[in-house]
């Protein structure tokens, strides 16, 4: 009996046991299942109590019937396998729960150490894939090996289009175990730091948080949200934070066909969190027949720190609005452990935001991003969203086009497969002029993250200034669908069928634009290309009002849509004072083509360093 397998089920699922029993057998395993012999007295417990004691694998059936029954043998079948658990390695595999019904994760009763196992779900009265005893199989010969195999949590599906690269993988939400609600944060944080980790694996392509974290809370199949992300596989997990130890269980899923390549649990301290993700991401990278690139990160950090940086993060993924709390947790952060890189490169990000939507002044939020992003590359050299957050720095503020470009490409070499990184090269291509190139990063960036809204942004503005606004029109109806809430897709379609010729579909665009600033600016162009004057100075006059200090490029657009040269140039000058970020989009904003005659245009240009025979001169803005 010590090779064989258990299956425990309640007396109405009798028939689905028997059709895994019989799908387990027909690999040669040895299972339990005697549908004669359940009929109770000591003997027969005695009997019981001695196959869990003995066999080698426990399968539980989860199911509406057992959701429905309070009590049940079976329910102490399951209490003695877990007490079983509490007397084996940590590596073993032991536990392998299937699911029928669709009963739901949160609401199964059951054993709390049922929840961290992947669960297999099966249809009720369907046929048991083959897939699944084969990887029982695998788990009884290679039971308590760190790099277990384990088996579908869905049934078979059809495999993936043949485009989607077999080195490619999606990091979904880990689910959070812990007996506090509240520290889904925590949960989130783990998932986010292992999506950065895998980032570094050179030919990895690696779904980034945005478009992998659209899917928490949501009962869509491994297969759909693979075939969304286009990745080949899906890992997925729980973390379970009791004190300061954290248990990790995680399980790469190969998608086409709902196999497991690699699953493990991990208990260890909290302040060894880093270092323990690092070990998970190059686990994978091993069962991909890949490489993790970087380093290890083995420094022990300081336990409430890492709780304040992983609320911070929180914070800043959450919403545009939260960034200043964001800021307020990371510095509390660094004040429980200063030597935190990672920290400092959060902390910059969060400078950099707030600057970019100007609720502390461009120059005050880059200042204070340049010197987190500078000490977070002190403390981790090898730390790439360090040198990603210093390179927008260095052209949404400086105007440094060469240095920002050897920054991101240093970002790029430390993490291959940043979604971010390769938006960021993508604006860069923009302010080079070299459009096609510019399209073709943003494109790059979006399949690693499509539901990414900023990306979607970078490519957006990259359609607009290559001068594509039939692409732009039905790109920012992508966007709208994706997040009707992002209103710079409100803004392209707004842009596109300005640029279209079709004025009142712009201006009709222009009215649902969410943001203030944004709309008064769609306002004011629509309505004076529809021959509404009035209407178009009354929100050029309150953007103007309200604005100056921030949006002095986008009203500079305004003025050289109109052909008022002289307002525009006021007003790009105005934007050049204050540091505007807009200014990256000179090289090829439609908006100011009627300045190109004039003979200010060319000074202002190379003011910028933005005329060909300087771009020219600059070898690394063509080296990528």
């Amino acid at each position: 009996m010590s090779g064989a397998v258990f299956i425990s089920y309640a007396s109405q699922d009798a028939a689905e046991a028997l059709r895994l029993c019989q799908a387990l057998s027909a690999v040669g395993l040895d299972v339990w299942f005697d549908q004669s012999e359940l009929r109770g007295g000591d003997a027969w417990d005695q009997k019981i109590r001695r196959q869990i004691k003995e066999c080698a694998l426990f399968v539980p059936v989860i199911s509406a019937n057992t959701q429905a029954r309070n009590e049940g043998y079976f329910r102490r079948e399951w209490r003695l396998a877990v007490e079983r658990t509490h007397d084996m390695a940590e590596h073993v595999s032991f536990l392998l729960p299937v699911v029928l019904d669709d009963v739901p994760d949160k609401e199964a009763r059951v054993p709390e150490a049922f929840r961290d196992i992947q669960w297999t779900r099966l249809p009720r009265g369907g046929h048991v894939p083959s897939a699944f005893a084969e990887s029982a199989r695998r788990l009884l010969q290679g039971a308590g090996s760190p790099a277990r195999q384990a088996e579908a949590r869905v049934a078979p599906a059809p495999s993936a289009a043949p485009s989607v690269d077999p080195k490619s993988v999606a990091v979904l939400a880990f689910a959070n175990r812990s007996e506090e609600k509240e520290n889904e944060y925590f949960s989130d944080g783990i998932s986010e730091d292992l999506i950065n980790a895998l980032a570094k694996v050179p030919g990895l392509k690696v779904s980034a948080r945005t478009s992998a974290f659209f899917f928490k809370g949501k009962d869509v199949p491994i297969v759909e949200i693979a075939q969304r992300l286009g990745v080949a596989y899906v890992v997925e997990g729980s973390v379970r934070k009791v004190g300061e130890r954290v248990r990790i269980t995680a399980q790469l899923i190969k998608a086409s066909d709902g196999f497991h390549a690699w699953s493990d649990t991990f208990t260890r301290d909290l302040k060894d969190i880093f270092a323990v993700q690092d070990e998970i991401a190059g686990l994978i990278a091993n069962s991909l027949a890949l490489k993790l690139g970087g380093h290890s990160r083995s420094r022990a950090m300081n336990p409430e720190a890492i709780q304040l940086l992983l609320k911070g993060r929180e914070v800043m993924n959450r919403t545009f609005s939260g960034k200043t709390n964001a800021v307020a947790l990371l510095e509390a952060a660094l004040a429980a452990d200063r030597d935190s890189a990672e920290t400092w490169a959060s902390l910059a990000s969060a400078y950099a935001s707030e600057a970019a939507l100007s609720s502390i002044g461009p120059g005050t939020g880059f200042e204070k991003a340049r010197r987190a992003a500078l000490q977070a590359i002190t403390l981790d050299p090898e730390l790439g969203p360090g040198f990603d957050i210093l390179g927008v720095i260095q052209f949404a503020y400086d105007f440094d086009w060469p240095a920002s470009t050897r920054t991101l490409q240093k970002a790029l070499t430390l993490a291959p497969g940043n979604a971010s990184v390769l938006s960021n090269l993508s604006t860069i291509a923009q302010i080079a002029g070299r459009k096609e190139r510019a399209i073709e990063l943003a494109v790059k960036a979006l399949e690693l993250d499509p539901l990414n809204s900023r990306i979607a942004y970078v490519l957006g503005k990259a359609l607009f200034q290559a001068g594509k606004y039939e692409e732009l029109d039905a790109h920012a109806d992508r966007m709208i669908e994706m997040n009707p809430s992002a209103f710079y897709g409100h803004v392209f379609r707004v842009y596109a069928r300005l640029f279209l010729g079709r004025p009142a579909e712009a201006s009709r665009a222009a009215d649902e634009v969410q943001t203030e600033f944004f709309r008064l600016v769609c306002v004011a162009h629509t309505r004076f290309a529809e021959g509404r004057v009035a209407e178009s100075d009354a929100a050029l006059r309150v953007a103007e009002e309200k604005y100056s200090d921030s949006g002095a490029y986008q009203i500079a657009d305004v003025y050289g849509r109109r052909g008022d040269r002289d307002n525009a140039f006021k007003w790009l000058e105005a934007s050049l004072r204050i540091r505007d970020p807009g200014l990256t989009w000179l090289k090829g904003d439609g908006f100011l083509d009627s300045l190109h005659g004039d003979p200010r245009w060319s000074p202002f240009m190379r003011r910028m360093k933005l005329e060909d025979d300087q771009l020219a001169q600059e070898p690394v803005l063509w080296s990528f």
